[in-house]
């Protein structure tokens, strides 16, 4: 798979034109737990770490630019980082870093190269695999395409919304989250209300069958509305 494959958004922005690599880190701590009946050393998990580092480059100081972005979630959390593993791929795996914050940012330059930005996310949130939903425009009431997660849950579990742009003015726009168990007969599992760009999550609680779409409801007197869904089981 090439890596043009890949793609990284932040909120509302899809910083992958700025990035020219990206490393996902995933790791679990481990604690030493050998007893005197131990028969050789003997190890427990602790808890789960995960981190985004990207490696870009920088354009300038610009308003609404990607240093400025970067700067402004520096040192400072509530931002949702997206990973999207095969952007061909509609329903592609995706990792998502909620409540996220930027802790470094390298900016350095060959003499005869261009200025590199780099940076590195992380989260005081449980970070989450999950699929990619929707990836385009609401114009009108409308349902997404159905994703197949392959089973449904009991327990419920996420939905992430990247609101980049909007047409018009939406106030109180509602984009629902809706699950099935055969494929076509959907119910509302809860619903992201919006009025701006930005990020949105929403927490789903107990049974979620195994067919997802988004599909928006109302789009608040908005003629468009550009967004990324995902979605996060169990």
């Amino acid at each position: 798979m090439k890596g043009t494959e890949m793609a990284v958004w932040v909120d509302e922005f899809d910083f992958s034109s700025a990035i020219s690599e990206v490393d996902v880190q995933m790791e679990v701590g481990e604690a030493q737990r050998t007893s005197l009946a131990s028969a050789a050393e003997e190890f427990r998990p602790l808890l789960p770490k995960m981190g985004v580092q990207q490696n870009g480059y920088f354009e300038g100081v610009l308003p609404d630019g990607f240093e400025a972005e970067m700067r402004a979630r520096f040192g400072v959390n509530g931002a949702v980082v997206s990973v999207i593993t095969q952007r061909s791929d509609a329903d592609c795996p995706v990792y998502v870093l909620p409540d996220a914050g930027n802790y470094e940012m390298a900016i350095a330059t060959p003499m005869n190269g261009l200025v590199t930005l780099n940076g590195k996310w992380g989260t005081s949130g449980n970070a989450r695999r999950g699929l990619r939903v929707f990836d385009g425009t609401f114009d009108a009431i409308e349902d997404g395409t159905t994703v197949d997660f392959g089973a449904g849950v009991t327990t419920g579990g996420y939905a992430w919304l990247h609101v980049s742009s909007i047409t018009g003015t939406a106030v109180d726009a509602d984009i629902d989250v809706e699950s099935s168990a055969d494929g076509v007969t959907f119910v509302s599992e809860g619903t992201i209300t919006l009025s701006d760009v930005g990020a949105y999550a929403l927490t789903l609680v107990g049974a979620v069958s195994r067919y997802i779409r988004l599909s928006c409801v109302d789009l608040g007197g908005a003629s468009a509305i550009r967004c990324m869904g995902v979605v996060s089981l169990g």
